[in-house]
């Protein structure tokens, strides 16, 4: 159990927050998750596109090292969305 002052201090930290970042504020009281910033989302599409582009190049090219190396982008690829989802 928390003391008075306790609650008072947590209080004006609520107060502080509420002020200074009110959507987000909005957002955790709604239980939202906030969006992921712009930046993940641009690596998370270069790495899909990237896998897929040595995929596709590996197939054509008859290369097992391009192929290899679309599959392994693309496992990490995964690892990375699985990652997202997780936090959310």
């Amino acid at each position: 159990m928390l003391s008075h002052h306790d609650r008072q201090e947590l209080e004006k930290i609520e107060r502080w927050f509420e002020l200074t970042e009110p959507a987000l504020a909005a957002r955790l009281r709604a239980g939202r998750p906030a969006r992921p910033p712009l930046l993940r989302l641009a690596v998370l599409l270069s790495l899909d596109i990237t896998a897929g582009l040595f995929m596709l190049l590996g197939l054509i090219l008859n290369s097992p090292a391009l192929l290899l190396t679309g599959m392994i982008t693309v496992t990490a690829a995964v690892i990375v969305h699985l990652s997202r989802f997780g936090r959310d």
